[in-house]
């Protein structure tokens, strides 16, 4: 860290305070010439992979999740409850400490936790998620919804 005038790195910290639950608000001082300024320090998420069926990998993208429960619920779930399940997803494999997640983790969270919530979103989702071929493996599926 720098003084944005001086370019000194002769700097104190003049007071702190949590801003949220992921960052913190500092005002520095520059000893050399006196300015005050305010930084902010933010947890940088970890950087989750995901392992796709076809063997590619690529950074884990929330949204694709969110976007795909959005649309299994169909306003059944509130989104506020959406960004809740997405965040206890991502946080478990952060605290997982795995760098690279096959896809079929995460689909089978993502199901784990709709059939938790909302049975009509998880049969959607499954259905999309489990590729269902036919109305046979459908039936099936709701068979094992009833049990």
């Amino acid at each position: 860290m720098i003084c944005p005038k001086c370019k000194s790195a002769d700097l104190s910290v003049v007071d702190s305070r949590d801003v949220d639950d992921k960052s913190v608000r500092r005002r520095r001082e520059c000893i050399g010439c006196g300015m005050r300024f305010t930084t902010y320090e933010r947890i940088e998420p970890a950087k989750l992979m995901v392992l796709k069926r076809s063997g590619e990998i690529e950074p884990f993208d929330r949204d694709k999740v969110l976007k795909g429960i959005k649309i299994a619920s169909n306003h059944r779930i509130k989104d506020e409850e959406i960004e809740e399940i997405v965040d206890e997803i991502e946080q478990k494999f952060i605290e997982s400490g795995e760098n690279i997640i096959p896809t079929r983790k995460v689909g089978n969270l993502v199901i784990s936790k709709l059939k938790k919530k909302d049975e009509i979103s998880y049969i959607r989702f499954a259905s999309v998620y489990k590729d269902f071929q036919d109305i046979d493996s459908f039936e099936e599926e709701l068979g094992k919804l009833k049990k």
